[in-house]
């Protein structure tokens, strides 16, 4: 079968939902990914770890470097506004969203978190998701500008405006290019589908309301809708497997199961609060791997290596 999977991790510090420790962050889940690499290693798959500047800066980052000294791994960026330097004051919002600053500090946080990246690691990396899923023409212009490759950043079917993120309800599911500067960047969308007793209906309801009508809750009692994304934190193995199946029968090119590295310990985030959450964590990520790699014998690549896939198909991106 030609749909390829990518496995791409949010590698950041622990429990970001929580203030508190967006502001004393620590760092106990990054010592814990060797128990996550063991899995990847069990079904010799390589993921994306997609770094944040404080994660790099941490001792705990000779743990991935291990990892990556290993090949056995992709080093990419996730770059979050309010812990990258240089911290100067937002244009708009909460400053917790890349694109609500201006250009030139947009530019400044990335040129820092690459360079951080490049030093710590060894290797450029050339692939990117936004904190936050934070997206604009900018980034895309400050990623083609720095060799990047592949974005990440598009979580199709969700709407982050409610506090100043990106509506991404009407953005594609499939993969594609988007042309900047002479290049283009590959943008490689967040696998999400949306599962309803009604489909149609749903989703032109869905789609084309405001947030503030709470459609989402209408329909959720309504016509069972659902909202199901390839991120084994928070939802059960038997919905990611339909998503998987239904994505495959749209003849999309691409799986991408995504979470924050912070979900592998108890209390690292608000879905993974103690061990049992955080062992069925564990239970999810291991069937679904079973599922799409054994059984659906499907190849999963780095982002880097996806890249290339599309490359050598096309014969230019």
């Amino acid at each position: 079968m030609d749909t390829k999977v990518v496995i791409t991790i949010d590698t950041e510090s622990d429990n970001l939902w929580d203030s508190g420790l967006r502001k004393n962050p620590r760092f106990n889940n990054i010592f814990e990914i060797p128990r996550l690499q063991k899995i990847f290693d069990k079904y010799s798959v390589k993921p994306t770890y997609l770094i944040t500047f404080s994660v790099a800066k941490n001792d705990a980052a000779g743990v991935l470097k291990e990892i990556a000294r290993s090949r056995k791994c992709e080093i990419g960026s996730h770059l979050h506004s309010w812990e990258t330097p240089p911290f100067e004051r937002q244009a708009r919002g909460d400053g917790t969203y890349l694109h609500q600053y201006p250009y030139k500090v947009q530019r400044e946080k990335f040129s820092n978190l690459d360079s951080v990246l490049k030093n710590v690691f060894g290797d450029k990396p050339v692939s990117y998701r936004g904190g936050r899923y934070s997206f604009d023409k900018n980034i895309i212009s400050i990623l083609a500008e720095y060799g990047y490759l592949v974005d990440t950043s598009v979580t199709p079917g969700i709407s982050w405006e409610n506090d100043g993120g990106v509506n991404f309800k009407k953005f594609g599911r499939k993969d594609h290019v988007i042309k900047t500067q002479g290049s283009g960047i590959l943008e490689v969308p967040v696998s999400i589908k949306i599962k309803s007793l009604l489909p149609q209906i749903s989703k032109a309801v869905y789609l084309n309301t405001p947030n503030w009508t709470h459609a989402e809750g209408m329909l959720r009692r309504l016509a069972k809708f659902d909202i199901i994304w390839l991120d084994p934190s928070f939802n059960e193995y038997g919905k990611m497997r339909w998503a998987c199946d239904s994505l495959l029968s749209e003849g999309v090119r691409h799986l991408n199961i995504m979470f924050h590295s912070s979900v592998i310990i108890p209390g690292g985030s608000p879905y993974t609060m103690d061990k049992a959450s955080t062992d069925k964590f564990f239970e999810n990520i291991e069937r679904l791997l079973e599922y799409v790699v054994r059984s659906k014998k499907l190849e999963v690549l780095t982002l880097k290596e996806f890249h290339g896939y599309r490359s050598n198909r096309t014969g230019s991106l």
